[in-house]
């Protein structure tokens, strides 16, 4: 009974029953008690009389129109929410759901299940959640499981200082919803991004709307490292999934190469390995067919996965969309769906739930031509 009293519970409306059914099987995977699914704020508000939630995920319509009042009342309870719609975030929303998380429709239940767990108090956090094969989640404690000692550490030997010191500057992580830019193009650089947990993009924006993305960051992986010395930053950085991104200080960056040589050296091989895979990148887009860009994408990051422990086999999370796919290969969105049926139909990949699974990597590597050279990592880059 005491566990069961410990025990979070969420409460989900969505008005498409299926997506709500969805997200209370993946919350009570995760150790959830499910309030709902509610389809209409009508039915949310009648459920909220009968237990106390520990955090809500809603939709802004609901069957009988706008959650707007079960917003206000989950705020008066002091009850946390995240916002999951199919509506992109705009200056109308703020006011009912503002400082809301947002995520846009369809997420993952990673995505889902990450954000809730940082709405969850803490000491009311799941028990027994055993979440690790399904999302990139990535402990808050010891080297061995943080994405950017990893990375380093694949291109210099660390001391146990130097791994001190890394630990210490990317704990505290903030969560960041998808489709959130952490920089404009044009702002004033105010220190270096670190991604600890997602995927966000390096891009440019047309002033049709259009984007090209340049740049995964994955985890581990950090923004320009010499970002200070510019006065305008000339991209944007974009969330593409949910992340936990640290903002680190360039007095901080400075610091580390002053004081920590081996550290300098990694970053600076870091910085190396960014520019030889936009070389690639861009040998991708020119060169190669629409297949084989996408085959060669998916094997680069089955290797930059692999390096940090996100990757489990052949297989791992993948949380974009064909949208970010089409950005990035320089592809339309229906050519990247057809290129992705061919890849399917010739047994090489199985893609769903925003995981990826390679199939027959040989073969894949084969057709993209894919040699990780350009990675710099060594026997990490064997698989």
């Amino acid at each position: 009974m005491k566990q069961m009293a410990r025990q979070p519970v969420a409460l989900v409306a969505d008005a498409d029953s299926f997506v709500g059914l969805d997200l209370s099987d993946a919350l009570r995977t995760a150790g959830y008690r499910v309030l709902g699914p509610f389809a209409t704020t009508r039915e949310a508000l009648a459920g909220l009389g009968q237990d106390d939630p520990t955090l809500a995920v809603i939709d802004i319509a609901l069957r009988d129109g706008s959650s707007i009042a079960l917003a206000e009342e989950l705020r008066r309870r002091r009850v946390p929410f995240l916002i999951h719609s199919g509506q992109q975030q705009n200056k109308s929303h703020l006011v009912a759901f503002q400082g809301a998380p947002w995520l846009l429709k369809p997420a993952s239940a990673s995505d889902v299940l990450a954000l809730c767990d940082e709405l969850s108090p803490s000491g009311l956090a799941p028990a027994g959640d055993e979440r690790a094969s399904a999302s990139p989640v990535v402990e808050r404690t010891g080297s061995v499981s943080n994405p950017f000692v990893r990375k380093l550490e694949g291109f210099a030997a660390l001391s146990e200082a130097d791994r001190a010191v890394l630990e210490q500057i990317s704990a505290n992580a903030r969560i960041v919803p998808p489709q959130t830019s952490l920089v404009h193009e044009g702002d004033r650089p105010d220190g270096v991004l670190l991604v600890m947990e997602g995927f966000a993009g390096r891009l440019k924006h047309r002033a049709n709307g259009h984007r090209q993305i340049m740049a995964y960051l994955v985890p581990g992986d950090t923004g320009d490292l010499d970002v200070a010395l510019l006065s305008r930053m000339d991209h944007t950085i974009t969330t593409l999934s949910a992340c936990k991104v640290v903002r680190i200080a360039p007095e901080t960056v400075a610091a580390l190469v002053q004081h920590h040589p081996q550290i300098a050296r990694a970053l600076r091989m870091t910085t190396l390995v960014d520019e030889a895979t936009l070389r690639e990148w861009l040998m991708n887009v020119g060169c190669r067919s629409a297949v084989e860009r996408i085959a060669h994408l998916f094997c680069e990051l089955l290797v930059r996965l692999g390096a940090v422990g996100l990757a489990q086999g052949n297989s791992y999370d993948l949380p974009i969309t064909q949208l970010d796919i089409a950005d990035t290969t320089g592809l339309s969105n229906v050519h990247v769906n057809r290129s992705l049926q061919e890849l399917r139909r010739q047994g090489l990949i199985e893609l769903g739930g925003r995981r990826l699974t390679i199939l027959n990597l040989p073969r894949l590597r084969t057709l993209a031509e894919f040699k990780a050279n350009y990675l710099h990592l060594g026997d990490r880059a064997a698989a």
